[in-house]
């Protein structure tokens, strides 16, 4: 055989498709899932260290609250603890806490007279302009016009 026929030997279709097999390592049934992330639980974290990070960040949203802070809550690294986050809710930390501001400052502007500044202040932020930024990146308008929109529903129905 020359070196060229050897090579394409190698080059097969069978042979590509061919993996190296552990011992002891059963293939999997045909149809089944055999990527990585399929054989990892998906359960994320703990029900009550899961309820006890959202409380958490639910008192502090006031306050700058750090990924490590968190994590120290339920006894993780941070590393560790950012995936598990993930895996039980779907967000990285940050971008959970960021929208739970959101949140939070559509319900105060909504329901409050507060001025921008002050609904800025208790969501998080230290200065309206931040504040502003990110939530019309989040919502899609500014708060004062998102106050205005909920102001006019309001009297409208």
């Amino acid at each position: 055989m020359s070196n060229n026929e050897a090579l394409n030997a190698h080059a097969s279709p069978t042979a590509a498709s061919e993996t190296f097999q552990p011992p002891g390592f059963a293939p999997a049934a045909a149809g089944a899932r055999t990527d990585p992330e399929s054989a990892r639980p998906r359960s994320g974290l703990a029900p009550h260290r899961l309820q006890r990070v959202l409380a958490c960040v639910e008192s502090r949203l006031a306050e700058p609250i750090q990924v490590k802070e968190l994590a120290d809550e339920i006894h993780m690294s941070p590393f560790h603890f950012a995936r598990m986050f993930k895996l039980s809710t779907g967000h990285a930390p940050h971008a959970y806490i960021t929208r739970q501001r959101m949140d939070r400052a559509r319900s105060l502007l909504a329901t409050t007279q507060l001025p921008l500044q002050e609904v800025a202040a208790r969501v998080g932020y230290q200065t309206q302009a931040h504040f502003t930024g990110v939530f019309h990146r989040y919502v899609g308008t500014t708060p004062r016009v998102y106050r205005l929109q909920q102001r006019g529903s309001a009297a409208a129905g």
